[in-house]
């Protein structure tokens, strides 16, 4: 296990610096570098390319709990067994904006609807 931490690890850390390079190849581009930038300056870009970062892993984070709710749940108020379904909805995170699939189950008896946890989606748990 912890050899393929550390493999994750470096590879996050190569992924990193990659990701660093095209920044400043882009910087290069337009020019922020003929004179000596202001340390905010480029502290800016890279908070921008950070911001970017953290939505995107975000995104993929919400889609892998969405991913393991069940196509039915219980319904947290009659205990009826209710389909679940996905909807798309943007939500704002610290980092911004990010759309989410999230799963969404409806009870015709109580005639409600309700936003199912993974944990508890296709366990039968209210």
């Amino acid at each position: 296990m912890d050899a393929t931490n550390d493999l994750r690890e470096e590879e996050k850390v190569r992924l990193l610096n990659r990701l660093a390079e095209i920044m400043v190849e882009e910087q290069r581009e337009l020019g922020r570098f003929r004179s000596t930038p202001h340390l905010c300056e480029l502290e800016t870009i890279s908070q921008s390319l950070a911001q970017r970062l953290g939505c995107v892993s975000l995104s993929r984070a919400v889609r892998e709990v969405a991913a393991g709710c069940g196509s039915q749940t219980s319904c947290p108020t009659c205990g009826q067994q209710c389909p679940v379904e996905t909807a798309k909805r943007t939500v704002k995170g610290v980092s911004g904006s990010i759309e989410v699939m999230e799963p969404r189950a409806h009870c015709s008896a109580c005639r409600r609807d309700f936003f199912p946890s993974a944990g508890s989606v296709g366990a039968g748990q209210p």
